[in-house]
């Protein structure tokens, strides 16, 4: 499975909703939270392409083992962005050859307590501007997506019960939101899909949503460079997310043509000596 450089894929997800306000790419390293120390050591063991074995965080450390830098790139301008939708599936393009085949180890060190949000997010773009002299920029380009839309007869949703706190829980065959937006919930379905999914419903509120689906279908999928990764699941028990959103909730996804975000590369170096 192609390198995600945080605990698990779970822990990503619990995340969405929980991002600040939208910041530019451009902002200077002074205005974004730095590490105050980091050590960036090119690992040659790691088994070849799309064998990271993940990392560790702990109380104001991050610590990465065989990072990929589209997977790194991906993590802090894409599923830590501030603000916006999670980009669970934006493309990572362009950047040199090294790029693909290089793998590093890194231990960064923040003053204080910061939360995982902000040491993966500003703090690690911080990171990869300053020691590999990275320069990307955003581009909207027309793509297939999936537009979420109601059944004739209308949705059938729970109101969210009072105190229902936002959270989503997925197991073997069974996919459960709490105190969701439709929103979101197309977050969650644009992250186990082949693309992104734009509500169109123009339902609001908060409801609680409950899916029996086929566990083929719960599983994440990650885009980085172009290449889509997912966690093998044979067990296709169950309707797929199409039958179940329409069987279950009253919605239908829709192929179309649709704005989908990319990340271009403009300039990277190898890393600046510790």
């Amino acid at each position: 499975m192609r390198f995600l450089p945080i605990v698990s894929l779970a822990a990503i997800i619990a995340v969405i909703g929980m991002l600040d306000p939208p910041r530019s790419l451009a902002q200077s390293l002074q205005t974004d939270p730095a590490f105050e120390v980091t050590a960036i050591k090119p690992n040659l063991t790691c088994g070849g392409p799309g064998r990271g074995s993940g990392g560790v965080t702990s109380p104001g450390r991050m610590t990465l083992e065989c990072a990929e830098l589209r997977d790194l790139i991906l993590t802090a301008y894409g599923i830590y962005a501030n603000g916006g939708s999670p980009g669970f599936r934006m493309q990572v393009l362009g950047g040199t050859g090294w790029i693909d085949s290089d793998r590093y180890d890194i231990a960064a060190k923040a003053e204080g307590n910061p939360p995982v949000t902000l040491m993966y997010g500003p703090m690690l773009r911080a990171l990869l501007e300053d020691r590999f002299k990275l320069k990307v920029h955003r581009e909207t380009k027309q793509a297939p997506v999936y537009l979420l839309t109601t059944v004739k007869g209308g949705a059938k949703l729970k109101p969210a019960k009072e105190g229902s706190g936002s959270q989503v829980i997925s197991r073997e065959g069974t996919f459960d939101m709490y105190g969701a937006t439709i929103a979101s919930l197309s977050i969650q379905l644009g992250i186990r899909l082949d693309r992104e999914v734009i509500d169109k419903t123009g339902i609001t509120g908060m409801f609680d949503i409950h899916l029996e689906v086929s566990r083929a279908d719960l599983a994440v999928r990650a885009v980085a460079g172009g290449e889509e990764v997912r966690p093998v699941a044979t067990d296709s028990t169950g309707p797929s997310i199409f039958t179940a959103l329409q069987q279950q909730l009253g919605l239908k996804l829709e192929s179309a043509q649709g704005p989908v975000e990319f990340l271009a590369i403009d300039h990277i170096e190898k890393p600046s000596k510790n």
